[in-house]
């Protein structure tokens, strides 16, 4: 069912997407016969002194800390059993008893949690009782918004380092005026801040730390909206300045620090980091990250990402719209001169877009109405004029199919039953589908890879097409790498991701709003809404405390069907 050419490509290459190449992620390289990331496997198969009998239990259930970044949780207790997802560091998740229940391989013994699965307790997660945690963690990710983090876009080249610098280290990598003091002649990093860019004055106040009592000032919230409707059309980035060129010439590689300095990495104009709060370290300031670097606070700017959502359909049958795999679905509200959202159903891809009126004799003249940028609405009618079809809002207004991107029943592919979800990605048009079975529940835009016009010298960009299943599912991943025509990209935790086969994910993209138009490397790109609505819709599910989940012979991963041809910009 594979696109041949596609996949001779994307295994020569290992292609990436959302923006640049994309690593498998550490989870998925056990299964390519690469080394586990991280302490795992020597913490799980630690010496233990089991005892023979297990011991009596004492007291309430166990709740377990995530001590590593990566916990992994196996189907049985013991270190050969499946791993059918990981836990991330700083998590908190009760066990069912309160002594494990056996000690194969585990010298701390293995705890079954209450969502299932099993952990070692000992370096992995800490076993405790009481509501004090074993130590600090960051602030942990939030599966009710759009976005599990908050995001910031990385203004200029900075350092992210590894513990709070000293002035005389801000001095030398940032440029840092230390009062009293002038300021280091070319120094690594040392530039003038960006126009407009938060002054860092020493007289800006000597707080330490914010307490609860006194807040830090809340930074500035860059939303999608702040965006001109022509640069949200046209798919612009978001995050694009003017006046400021991108660097050229480097690479992951050489943007590392040294081991042995404070500076863990340098970030790029460009880069995203996911943050977890902000703290004043003497006179300056700084955002300590997810992944526990800090990073100068005015070289980041908030994002927030698309506020575009997709559409729920109108289920054909009562016993339907209430059906458990549809609970989402509410039941139409059909008023006068109103449609109940249903197939075939369009999305307008510019606010600029020719209102049609269709006269008396069947030919079209420009008519009125006001159009908004991805404005969703059902089809009505439908006539082809020449080569050209043009398609018909409730509202009356008539649209040619240049102007929209048209979702259409799809056709089941037969390996998919009957009840089954599934779901259906039309790259022609750029719209993904929520099936059951033959039903559509939920539709929207997508930006999938581009299609290959000679401008990536090293293979094709377009997505994948076929018939796949979801592999892995992953709250957040981060996705990095070099571009031969991009150059280095870095994008920590993206969230909702969805492997379906090799590198090529469904996942949410923050950083554009350019759904309905190919612009990936490759994944399949969605608003934050609608990645979280999918991410949450799809099997296998992710139980609640997880960072990421396997499909099991069980609940195996939802089916995911790619067709049609990727077009080039409209």
């Amino acid at each position: 069912m594979t696109n041949a050419r596609s996949m001779t490509l994307a295994l020569a290459l290992a292609l990436a997407c959302g923006g640049g190449d994309e690593d498998l992620p550490e989870t998925e390289l056990a299964e390519e016969g690469a080394t586990e990331v991280g302490p795992d496997d020597a913490d799980e198969t630690a010496e233990a002194d089991e005892p023979e009998t297990p011991p009596e239990p004492s007291g309430p259930p166990k709740r377990i800390f995530a001590n590593r970044f990566v916990v992994p949780v196996r189907a049985a207790p013991a270190r050969d059993a499946d791993r059918i997802g990981y836990l991330r560091g700083g998590a908190v998740l009760m066990a069912k008893t309160a002594e494990p229940v056996g000690y194969e391989s585990c010298a701390g013994g293995w705890f079954e949690l209450t969502t299932g699965g099993f952990v070692c307790n000992g370096r992995l997660v800490t076993a405790f009782e009481g509501r004090r945690l074993p130590a600090a963690r960051p602030r942990p990710p939030s599966r009710e918004d759009a976005l599990p983090y908050e995001y910031g876009y990385v203004r200029r080249r900075v350092p992210m380092y590894r513990r709070p610098p000293t002035d005389e280290e801000a001095a030398e990598h940032e440029g840092y005026r230390i009062p009293g003091l002038e300021v280091v002649e070319g120094a690594e990093g040392a530039e003038a801040p960006s126009e407009g860019a938060p002054s860092e004055s020493p007289n800006e106040g000597a707080a330490q730390a914010p307490t609860s009592e006194v807040p830090p000032p809340a930074p500035t919230v860059a939303r999608t909206n702040d965006v001109e409707p022509a640069s949200a059309e046209s798919g612009t980035n978001l995050e694009t300045g003017e006046g400021e060129e991108a660097d050229e010439g480097p690479t992951l590689a050489t943007l590392m620090g040294d081991p042995s300095s404070v500076v863990a990495r340098w970030l790029m104009r460009g880069f995203f980091v996911s943050l977890d709060r902000d703290f004043r370290r003497g006179e300056r300031r700084y955002w300590r990250t997810q992944s526990n670097g800090f990073v100068p606070y005015t070289a980041i700017v908030k994002r927030e990402g698309s506020d575009f959502e997709g559409t729920l359909f109108t289920l054909p049958t009562a016993e339907a719209q209430t059906a458990e795999a549809t609970a989402e679905a509410p039941e139409a509200e059909v008023a006068e001169g109103v449609v109940a959202p249903r197939l075939p159903y369009a999305w307008v891809m510019t606010s600029r877009a020719t209102v049609y009126a269709r006269a008396n004799n069947g030919s079209f003249r420009r008519g009125r109405g006001r159009v908004t940028y991805h404005e969703g609405f059902p089809i009505v009618a439908e006539q082809i004029v020449g080569e050209t079809l043009y398609v018909q809002a409730a509202d009356g207004r008539w649209f040619r199919d240049r102007d929209v991107r048209i979702a259409r029943q799809p056709t089941r592919p037969d390996e998919i039953g009957p009840e089954e979800k599934w779901m259906d990605i039309h790259l022609s048009e750029q719209i993904l589908l929520l099936m059951q079975g033959d039903r559509a529940v939920f539709g929207t835009l997508i930006s999938s890879g581009k299609a290959d016009r000679g401008e990536n010298p090293d293979g094709s960009w377009e997505t994948l097409s076929g018939l796949f299943r979801v592999k892995s599912k992953h709250l957040t991943d981060t996705m990095d790498g070099d571009t031969a025509v991009d150059g280095p990209y870095s994008v920590d935790d993206v969230p909702y991701v969805m492997y379906f086969e090799l590198a090529y994910a469904l996942h949410s993209a923050f950083w554009h709003n350019g759904f309905g138009l190919p612009r990936s490397h490759g994944c399949v790109n969605l608003a934050p809404l609608d990645a979280r609505r999918v991410f949450e819709w799809a099997d296998p599910p992710l139980p609640e405390g997880w960072h990421s989940a396997y499909p099991t012979a069980e609940t195996p991963g939802t089916w995911i069907h790619v067709h049609g041809e990727t077009p080039g910009r409209r």
